[in-house]
């Protein structure tokens, strides 16, 4: 191709004043979130250095239980050196202090479960129960996975992530309709709207095979539910702290192999 035949189209260059697009906005929420976690982790695994050490020297120094171990004295200390009786402690706990983290909330919370589209739903006819129960389940809180982040449907609050999106008029999800309360992008919903089970929850019923509604103004017992996010199936803390890292993994990991624009895209030519 001579200079004269030479194509002048600007691929990849963007105006200075151009708009971002959502997808590339959360993009770069989203690897933020990743570095506040890794940040927290390493604080974390420092913490459980410190408490190591500190329980290592106190039942050298002091000789207390639960085995007493002057300075220097290898028959009581296994003739292991701090470092190493340390090192020894040190992965139980860091577990002990990452589960502690999980119970006690999250800043950045992520649904660790497997694939939404694999999930086998409740049985529950949702749709032959809206006039009764309103969809309170979409009132509920719970946070979206990394497969929602990635299709880009579902939305999550920016000031609470990954929590779902709810509206400050009526509390509802944003995708739930306001006129007919049903979902609408119930293609799309998350693991946990397809797994939840309303019939034994008493923020939704009453009496469920009796089709009476939890009253409007639930119980005093119904109200400290009410702080509890929509539930999930049951795990052991050392699974939830197991299926917690997992799936920051999984996301650090999509962030890393997602590229930032899908297709060539034209822009203006850079000035000469």
């Amino acid at each position: 191709m001579s200079d004269d035949d030479h194509d002048d189209r600007a691929f990849g260059t963007v105006a200075p004043t151009a708009p971002i697009t959502r997808a590339d906005f959360e993009r770069a929420i989203r690897s933020l979130h990743m570095s506040d976690l890794d940040l927290k982790d390493s604080l974390l695994k420092l913490a459980a250095h410190v408490i190591a050490l500190t329980d290592e020297l106190t039942r050298r120094i002091d000789g207390v239980e639960p085995t007493p171990a002057p300075p220097n004295t290898p028959a009581q200390s296994n003739g292991y050196t701090v470092e190493a009786m340390v090192a020894a402690t040190l992965p139980d706990t860091l577990h002990q202090i990452r589960a502690h983290d999980v119970v006690s909330g999250q800043r950045v919370s992520i649904d660790p479960g497997s694939s939404k589209y694999d999930v086998e739903g409740a049985p529950v006819p949702c749709a032959e129960l809206l006039h009764l129960c309103h969809a309170r389940c979409c009132k509920m809180t719970f946070a979206l996975s990394t497969q929602d982040l990635d299709e880009g449907v579902i939305r999550w609050d920016y000031g609470q992530p990954y929590l779902i999106r709810q509206r400050a008029s009526d509390g509802y999800c944003v995708h739930n309709d306001p006129d007919s309360r049903g979902c609408t992008v119930h293609a799309f919903r998350p693991r946990v709207c397809r797994q939840y089970d309303c019939r034994t929850d008493p923020r939704v019923w009453t009496d469920y095979d009796a089709r009476i509604p939890a009253p409007a103004t639930p119980p005093a017992e119904v109200l400290e539910a009410e702080a509890t996010p929509i539930n999930t199936p049951h795990f052991e803390l050392l699974d939830r702290v197991r299926a917690r890292q997992l799936a920051i993994h999984h996301e650090t990991a999509a962030i890393a192999q997602s590229y930032a624009d899908a297709e060539p895209v034209v822009g203006p030519a850079p000035r000469k």
